[in-house]
């Protein structure tokens, strides 16, 4: 009688630490990274504001629809901010790891040009909340030399021999 007590003493600690420590963890993954995140929210608003942006909107979402094989498949596009400054808007993608926020490392790349494709804001900023720093990207591509280029190399010709036109017509009327 005495061993069973035991026993079941023994495995009701063990349960109860089981659940304990189950309980625990989840908590401590959950609760901080709130805390942090809406921590982190005020110290980027803070810094937007101090820098004369006005917020527009906080977590603005786009559809974005992707054409796989014929069909549609639906998604959309989440910007942290979008701001304006005197009349320009911009799209805000926060930094809030460690590290400084580089805007040519390859993911950071690829966020920033999918906000530029969908958000219809003039500009992209990337706000690195560790070092109070406001970065303003923009994108360059350089092209080769397409049918573009040549079409409107053709347009500028034609203009040009329009205008010889005109001047040797008005020369042979002796107008000019």
């Amino acid at each position: 009688m005495f061993y069973q007590i035991l026993i079941s003493l023994a495995v009701g600690i063990l349960i109860g630490l089981l659940v304990f420590y189950l309980l625990t963890r989840r908590r401590d993954k959950i609760a901080p990274s709130q805390e942090v995140s809406s921590f982190s929210d005020k110290d980027a608003e803070t810094l937007l504001k101090k820098q004369g942006y006005q917020i527009l909107s906080k977590r603005q979402r786009e559809t974005v629809i992707t054409k796989i094989n014929g069909k549609d498949h639906f998604g959309f596009v989440e910007a942290d901010y979008l701001v304006r400054k005197g009349r320009k808007s911009y799209v805000v993608m926060v930094h809030f790891s460690e590290g400084d926020a580089d805007p040519n490392e390859q993911t950071t790349r690829r966020r920033l040009l999918e906000y530029d494709n969908v958000f219809s804001a003039e500009g992209l900023l990337v706000l690195d909340v560790n070092r109070g720093e406001i970065h303003d990207v923009s994108f360059r591509f350089p092209h080769e030399k397409n049918i573009d280029f040549f079409f409107r190399l053709l347009i500028a010709l034609f203009i040009i021999g329009g205008v010889i036109g005109i001047i040797w017509m008005l020369a042979m009327l002796r107008l000019f």
